[in-house]
């Protein structure tokens, strides 16, 4: 008897990788990183809660932002979450979702987030310039079906707090996000 092994549900991008180190780097972590090791973790949790889910990298390794789309649109995982952390002088989390789905998982993730402490600066979604019918951000405008949420953890050059509480917290972090997602989607979460 063949086992058909069925799509994930949610497939994990953690940003960046390889020759990318990505812009929410500084002298205590790059943000390539924290992000891999927040997916992993994830991707654990997400497997003991019985979640299908994969991810877009494994290891440190370089994706081009049209590899990675790719994979995200050939998983065929209803929801993808892309994580990040932020670069730009600011301080606390940022949800971003597309202009063309719900604001309803970004809003749960955030929610989580302030739970467990971490600031929340917005839950937004941004057009191209050029193009107000089109997302601004390519994992949103290039992940197919995928409803997409970018999450930033916190910023790696904040003035105030997150830097410290990212070194300390990204497992607490890491898991809002599960609790999140496993609310949303009305799985039970332990």
């Amino acid at each position: 008897m063949t086992t058909v092994t069925p799509p994930p549900i949610l497939i994990l991008d953690p940003g960046h990788g390889g020759k990318d180190p990505g812009g929410g780097s500084n002298d205590m972590f790059l943000e390539k990183d924290l992000v891999l090791a927040i997916s992993r973790y994830q991707a654990e949790r997400f497997r003991e809660l019985r979640i299908p889910v994969t991810l877009t990298r494994f290891e440190d390794t370089y994706l081009s932002p049209q590899e990675r789309a790719r994979i995200v649109r050939a998983s065929g995982a209803a929801y993808c979450i892309s994580n990040h952390i932020n670069a730009g002088g600011g301080d606390g989390a940022e949800t971003i979702h597309s202009i063309h789905s719900s604001d309803a998982l970004a809003k749960r993730i955030a929610d989580e987030l302030r739970a467990e402490g971490q600031n929340v600066r917005r839950v937004f979604t941004r057009t191209l310039p050029a193009n107000p019918k089109k997302d601004y951000y390519f994992m949103h405008r290039n992940t197919g079906a995928a409803k997409t949420v970018i999450v930033e953890y916190g910023f790696a050059d904040s003035p105030k707090d997150d830097v410290r509480q990212l070194i300390a917290n990204w497992r607490s972090y890491a898991e809002a996000a599960v609790r999140a997602f496993c609310g949303h989607i009305g799985h039970p979460y332990r």
